[in-house]
């Protein structure tokens, strides 16, 4: 008889426990790839500027990097 290893239980028992997400990420094509593209491209941003003395500054910087125009966007304090 072969034994099944502490380490294969809690692997099964994940497996059961999250079935439905799992089978959801084949069964759909959403995915937070894009979300995540934009933070890291944001965390890009405030390592390269060693951090904004004006958060409406580091802001519209963001709003700048993404193309994003709108009027109370450019509005700085």
């Amino acid at each position: 008889t072969k034994r099944i290893t502490e380490e294969m239980k809690n692997t099964i028992k994940t497996l059961e426990s999250h079935h439905d997400e799992i089978r959801n990420t084949f069964t759909t094509h959403y995915s937070n790839g894009p979300l995540e593209g934009s933070n890291n491209k944001i965390k890009a941003i405030k390592r390269a500027s060693f951090g904004y003395r004006s958060f409406w500054r580091f802001r519209t910087r963001v709003l700048y990097v993404f193309k994003i125009k709108t009027k109370r966007a450019l509005i700085t304090k």
